[in-house]
C-alpha cells in the first residue's frame, strides 16, 4: 500500500526516526553536555575573549615594515635590574657588541695571501706555448706533428690552471 510519495513504511521510520532524535537530545540535556534552545537546536558556539598581550618569552617574529617588505623583529624578555639603564635609553636594532679590551684590539692578527708561485708557473707555462708556437712556425714534417702535440698539451695545462679556483687551491697564507 502506498500513500502518496511515501510508503507507510518510510513514514514510520521516520517517526521512529524522531522519536530517537528527541531521546538522544533529552538524555544529553539531563547530562548537561550541550545546551539546546527551545527550537531543539545547539546552541554553543566558539567565542572570542581578547586578552591581554602575553610577556615576551625570546621568539623571533616575521613583521612588515612601514614600507610593505617583510622583516624579523626578536621578542625579547626584558629584565631590568636596578644597575643597569632602561631599555628605551638604547637605540633600537642595533645589537650590543661585546667590549674588547686595548689588548685585545693592539693585536689584531694580519692574514696575508700570496699568489706569487702560481703567477710565475703560470707565466713559465705561457713562454713555453710562446716557444713551441715559434719552433712550429719554421718546422716541417714528423718535428712539426711533435711540436704540434707538445704545443697542444702545455695550451691545455694552462687552461687547467689559469683560473681562481686553482689560484686559491695553491695560494700561500701567512
Amino acid at each position: 500500500m502506498k500513500i502518496g510519495n511515501n510508503s507507510s513504511i518510510d513514514i514510520l521510520k521516520q517517526a521512529n526516526l524522531q522519536k530517537v532524535q528527541k531521546a538522544a537530545q533529552d538524555d544529553m540535556k539531563k547530562q548537561g553536555r550541550v545546551p539546546v534552545d527551545e527550537s531543539g537546536k545547539n546552541i554553543r558556539r566558539d567565542e572570542y575573549i581578547p586578552s591581554e598581550k602575553d610577556e615576551p618569552i625570546g621568539l623571533y617574529n616575521m613583521e612588515y615594515g612601514e614600507n610593505g617588505l617583510a622583516g624579523i623583529k626578536f621578542d625579547r624578555p626584558e629584565s631590568k635590574p636596578a644597575d643597569k639603564p632602561e631599555e628605551s635609553d638604547k637605540p633600537e636594532n642595533k645589537p650590543e657588541e661585546p667590549e674588547k679590551s686595548e689588548k685585545e684590539k693592539s693585536e689584531s692578527e694580519e692574514c696575508t695571501c700570496d699568489t706569487g708561485k702560481v703567477d710565475r708557473e703560470l707565466k713559465k707555462l705561457r713562454e713555453k706555448a710562446e716557444r713551441l708556437e715559434q719552433k712550429l712556425r719554421s718546422a716541417s714534417g714528423e718535428e712539426a706533428d711533435k711540436l704540434r702535440k707538445q704545443l697542444a698539451a702545455a695550451q691545455s695545462e694552462l687552461a687547467q690552471k689559469d683560473n681562481d679556483a686553482y689560484r686559491r687551491s695553491r695560494a700561500e697564507f701567512s
